[in-house]
């Protein structure tokens, strides 16, 4: 009998919960799956890049693996504001 053993260091983020804090200290909540899961899209070149954008957008649960979450990193950075990189960062445990 074959045994799964489930890497502990993976946890699941919701990125359609993104907590955003505003100027103002108030916190919003955002669905940000479609966003940066068109970001990846409109703009890799890597198919397994294409394929998680592809996932997150029909599911923004995603297990971040440390694949996922330089991926999520890469394009959070590239092509989004200080304010989503700073909730980004702390949904991921950065």
């Amino acid at each position: 009998m074959m045994k799964v053993v489930k890497n502990l260091n993976n946890k699941k983020v919701d990125f359609s919960k993104l907590q955003i804090k505003q100027l103002d200290g108030s916190i919003v909540e955002h669905d940000f799956s479609k966003d940066l899961a068109q970001a990846i899209f409109s703009n890799t070149q890597n198919i397994s890049e294409h394929a998680f954008s592809v996932d997150l957008f029909k599911d923004p649960i995603v297990e971040l693996n440390d694949e996922n979450k330089a991926i999520v990193k890469e394009y959070t950075e590239k092509y989004f504001k200080a304010f989503v990189q700073v909730a980004v960062n702390e949904l991921i445990g950065e």
